[in-house]
């Protein structure tokens, strides 16, 4: 009964590890159930943050020279690449790092993750 006992308890002690490795200790995570919104960017450019394999904001609206950086917040590795074209096509951004594209012409921009497909975002680019 005593090697029961311990087995059990060594397989709750390695259970809770991995839940902490893997959610990082947050036993009250919280889930965003807000409807996303485009956001304006002045000209001067605005900040996309990918964390928790998503783009926040996932929507964004940018005046005509207005530059936009993408900054990997999440903790595995990213990319940013235009749907339809060339347009956005990023390194590998591991996590700390950043890119940036200034949009010099109007119109919208769907863009994705190579390595996450579910992954969306947009840019519209206004006068």
């Amino acid at each position: 009964m005593k090697k029961t006992t311990i087995v059990f308890i060594i397989l709750i002690v390695i259970g809770l590890g991995a839940y902490v490795a893997l959610y990082g200790g947050s036993y009250n995570k919280k889930i965003d159930t807000s409807v996303a919104s485009p956001q304006a960017a002045n000209n001067q450019g605005a900040i996309v943050s990918l964390k928790n394999f998503s783009f926040n904001p996932p929507m964004l609206t940018v005046k005509i020279g207005a530059t936009v950086t993408w900054t990997n917040d999440d903790v595995v590795a990213h990319t940013i690449t235009s749907d339809a074209d060339d347009l956005l096509n990023s390194q590998v951004l591991s996590p700390g790092q950043s890119f940036s594209f200034t949009f010099i012409g109007p119109g919208s921009v769907d863009y994705h993750c190579n390595i996450h497909q579910a992954m969306k975002g947009q840019i519209i680019i206004s006068d």
